[in-house]
């Protein structure tokens, strides 16, 4: 058999056209380089005219005016039949095979279940979202969605009841709080609208579900003490880091302890600084557009309006930093050109480092531990302490949702003792 019939055989089999377009078996066979633009269209044309000999049951005749006729079945009413004409056979045929084919995309999408929409939704999402985002979008769907009968449910049949009905009942068996509700629910809102996108449904259902807040299970905010460093720990661990730099305890990545104080003026999440180049510094400002992934231990990019991409401020002490990587650099004969802070190119291992390093900074300063991720509350609670406008502090962040910002990365600065006092010169 011949590599053009393989191709043919492979892509243009009756069973499956409906499932490629004309434009896409054409595409296939010019690329593969196995016929040119004229030849492929005239396969084309030829199985299309054979699928329809195969499937239509009507008579196709040439009538006394040369016009080519035939009867297909009313949409409206499947028991009537409606005639036809075109003024050439060839031209009838191939109005019959995209009847044929369109109606086959019909029933495909009649039959679409959220459990057959699953791995095509999440394909395409990978496309525009972080491994972790798709591996906890895989992990929500393992846990608390397959076996359900919704997900065999015909998508074009669930209504805004069925949804609201379900999400309750797992949100009170799971007993969920706001956070794990929009973690299990985002799952089947996503994948509606995208069987909106390709047209299985008109609109989203889940557009009218609502989910009061007292079926939620109340989420307190964790005490600061948790969750940043306080004002005086901030200025311990900068000057911590900065004295370990200069004695240069880490000598493979020499630059851990200048990210870890540079966090601690720029609100960058660990893959950022990891995947931070020279290249992203505009004058005292940082384009973030790309960021190293832990998952799939590569750099991955951001475009422009995407999640996470921004511009942020540096502020002087963080240019400060960045100079002294630059000079020494320089002094050693380092690329300046590259990545700023990895010393080389194990970007894994300089990701590693700051997560160990931040926790061992804590231990020999004797304050509470906290991770690396602490360094982002931090700044977006003292930018917040000092007066800045929520909204600026949500950019330098690169948050989709203001809430996000105010609930879960600005927290109170201020100690015990001076929170008694402030209360105390209020009230007294």
């Amino acid at each position: 058999m011949s590599d053009i019939n393989a191709l043919q055989q492979n892509m243009l089999m009756p069973a499956a056209s409906a499932s490629f377009s004309a434009e896409e078996i054409l595409s296939a066979l010019i690329e593969n380089g196995m016929v040119d633009a004229d030849g492929a269209e005239s396969i084309m044309k030829k199985k299309q005219i054979e699928f329809v000999k195969r499937y239509h049951k009507y008579k196709i005749w040439e009538g006394e005016d040369h016009r080519w006729r035939t009867y297909i079945q009313d949409r409206e009413d499947p028991k009537k039949r409606k005639l036809i004409s075109r003024s050439s056979e060839e031209e009838l045929m191939l109005l019959l095979y995209d009847r044929y084919t369109d109606a086959e995309a019909r029933k495909k999408r009649e039959k679409a279940t959220l459990e057959s929409l699953f791995e095509e939704w999440l394909e395409s999402k990978a496309k525009y979202s972080t491994d972790s985002t798709i591996r906890r979008n895989r992990s929500t769907w393992k846990s608390l969605y397959m076996g359900e009968p919704i997900i065999r449910k015909p998508i074009v049949k669930l209504t805004t009841d069925d949804i609201e009905d379900w999400l309750l009942e797992k949100v009170g068996s799971y007993q969920m709080n706001q956070h794990q509700y929009v973690t299990f629910s985002s799952v089947i809102r996503q994948m509606l609208e995208y069987a909106v996108k390709t047209r299985i449904i008109p609109a989203n259902p889940m557009d009218g579900v609502r989910m009061p807040r007292n079926r939620l299970r109340p989420e307190p905010k964790k005490d600061s003490e948790e969750q940043v460093f306080m004002p005086d720990e901030r200025l311990m661990i900068i000057d911590y880091a900065m004295k370990q730099y200069e004695s240069k305890r880490d000598t493979v990545q020499r630059f851990v302890p200048l990210a870890i104080a540079f966090l601690m003026y720029v609100a960058l999440r660990r893959g950022e600084v990891t995947a931070l180049r020279f290249e992203d510094l505009r004058k005292n400002r940082l384009v973030i557009e790309r960021a190293f992934s832990h998952g799939s231990q590569k750099v991955e990019y951001r475009a422009k309006g995407a999640a996470g991409w921004r511009i942020v401020d540096v502020v002087p002490p963080a240019l400060e930093i960045i100079n002294k990587v630059l000079e020494e650099r320089k002094r050693l004969d380092m690329p300046t050109d590259e990545y700023i802070f990895c010393a080389n190119e194990s970007l894994y291992s300089f990701y590693s480092a700051l997560g160990k390093t931040i926790g061992k900074y804590c231990d020999e300063l004797g304050i509470p531990h906290r991770s690396l991720h602490s360094t982002r509350r931090t700044c977006a609670s003292k930018m917040h302490a000092d007066g800045i406008d929520d909204l600026i502090i949500q950019k330098q962040l690169g948050h989709k949702e203001l809430s996000t910002t105010q609930q879960c990365y600005c927290y109170d600065l201020t100690t015990d003792d001076e929170r008694y006092r402030l209360i105390s010169a209020s009230l007294s």
